[in-house]
């Protein structure tokens, strides 16, 4: 009986060390996000909001940078190609704690 005891134990503590283990902070969701939105249509992104929108200008390579405010101190950027209208690259300013999506 006590070893079955034992047994229940270590794979509760086994499945709580791995849920640690993959669990992400609201940064890291934020970043993933983000990073999801790369080689998508420009017309289907949920992260193009235009309320949110504080400017664009055109790069040196010709794509198009749109300038986004998310929120506090964290502003986000979207690299887009604008003849396929394919969002290929993107960036944020700001610290962590304000660039966040809770979990």
């Amino acid at each position: 009986m006590k070893k079955n005891v034992y047994v229940i134990l270590a794979g509760y503590l086994l499945m709580l060390m791995s849920a640690a283990c993959s669990a992400v902070t609201p940064h890291e969701n934020f970043v993933m996000s983000m990073q999801a939105a790369i080689g998508k249509s420009t017309d289907r992104i949920a992260w193009r909001r235009p309320e949110q929108l504080i400017g664009r200008k055109t790069l040196s390579n010709g794509n198009v940078e749109e300038f986004y405010k998310f929120r506090n101190s964290c502003f986000y950027y979207y690299e887009i190609d604008p003849r396929a209208h394919l969002i290929v690259g993107w960036r944020f300013e700001g610290t962590e704690r304000d660039c966040e999506i809770a979990n």
